[in-house]
């Protein structure tokens, strides 16, 4: 969802009885969405290894969870270096993924 909700839209969805639904199914989206960036990073070791490094610092890569912070809070920007580190691991996964296998092999013989 790209767009923010106003206490009218919420308002509008509770008399409607659709709040629990929507709730529901954004988390859902969010939860897969997660999911399926920590099954990309974790996919490539070399990937893997920096989601212990600073910035990002996580105590082991299997315990990233593939959240990403906000690109907004509080109503102001997010600078946090950890989001910058982690949308830069998720896409350089999602380029390898989508590499030509033949690139991708070639890559591996020169390595």
């Amino acid at each position: 969802m790209n767009d923010a909700l106003t206490f009218g839209d919420v308002r509008d969805l509770q008399q409607h009885g659709e709040l629990g639904r929507f709730i529901k199914r954004h988390m859902a989206e969010a939860q897969r969405a997660a999911a399926h960036r920590r099954g990309l990073v974790l996919r490539y070791p070399d990937l893997a290894a920096k989601l212990i490094e600073p910035p990002i610092s996580h105590s082991a890569p299997e315990l990233w969870n593939g959240y990403i912070p906000p690109a907004t809070w509080n109503q102001a920007m997010n600078t946090a270096r950890c989001r910058t580190a982690l949308l830069a691991l998720v896409a350089e996964a999602e380029r390898r993924l989508n590499q030509p296998k033949e690139t991708a092999a070639a890559l591996e013989e020169v390595a």
